[in-house]
C-alpha cells in the first residue's frame, strides 16, 4: 500500500479571499494532486479554518493571517468553508468515483458551527463521516464542541488527552485512544 500525505501542519480547507493572506489551503489545488489510482481518501478539516474565522482567537497559536468565513452550504468557490467542501468534494466525486472517500469531524474548532457545517456538507455529498466531538457511534474526545456533551465530561477528556499546561494540541495517549474508533471507521468505507 501506498501513503500519499498531502496534510500539513496548520492547513485549512478553504482559502482567504484577499490574495496573498495566507495559502497553506488544501482547496488551493492540493486536492488535484491526489494520485489517478487511489483507493481510499481520508478528509480531516476544520479546525484551522476555525482558526481564520473573523474575530478568531487562534486559541492554540496557530497562524490567523487571513479571514475565513463560513459561507453557507450553497457556496460554490474555495474562498469560504462551505464552498471550498463543495469544490473539493465535487471535484473528488467526480474524478476519483471508485475512490472510498471518508470526512473525520474536526474537535478543538473554536466554535460549533465548524462541526455542523462538516457534516452537513458530508451529508449532502453522501460522505460518511466520523464526528470526533462524540456522538452516538463516537467517543467524544477532548476540545468538544458539541452541545449535548456535559462540560464536566469536556473538562476530564481535556486533562486526560493534552499535551499539557496551555498546549491543548492531543498528547500520545489521546492519539492512542482515538486511533482504535478511526481505524474502525476506515475499515467501514
Amino acid at each position: 500500500m501506498t501513503v500519499q500525505h498531502l496534510a500539513v501542519g496548520g492547513q485549512t480547507m478553504a482559502m482567504p479571499p484577499v490574495p496573498g493572506t495566507f495559502s497553506n489551503s488544501f482547496s488551493n489545488g492540493i486536492y488535484k494532486t491526489i494520485d489517478e489510482d487511489v483507493d481510499y481518501i481520508t478528509l480531516y478539516y476544520g479546525i484551522n479554518d476555525s482558526h481564520h474565522r473573523p474575530s478568531s482567537t487562534g486559541s492554540d497559536g496557530e497562524d490567523q493571517t487571513g479571514i475565513i468565513h463560513l459561507g453557507t452550504i450553497d457556496d460554490t468557490d474555495n474562498t469560504t468553508f462551505y464552498g471550498a467542501w463543495n469544490v473539493v468534494l465535487e471535484y473528488l466525486i467526480a474524478h476519483h468515483p471508485y475512490a472510498h472517500i471518508g470526512i473525520l469531524v474536526s474537535n478543538g474548532c473554536e466554535t460549533d458551527d465548524y462541526r455542523l457545517a462538516t457534516i452537513e456538507v458530508a451529508k449532502k455529498w453522501g460522505i460518511p463521516y466520523i464526528d470526533l466531538n462524540g456522538d452516538e457511534r463516537t467517543p467524544m474526545m477532548h476540545r468538544s464542541t458539541n452541545p449535548a456533551h456535559c462540560d464536566r465530561a469536556k473538562e476530564l477528556r481535556m486533562e486526560a488527552f493534552k499535551v499539557g499546561g496551555r498546549n491543548s494540541h492531543p498528547n500520545i495517549k489521546a492519539h492512542l485512544y482515538e486511533s482504535w474508533f478511526i481505524e474502525d471507521f476506515l475499515r467501514t468505507l
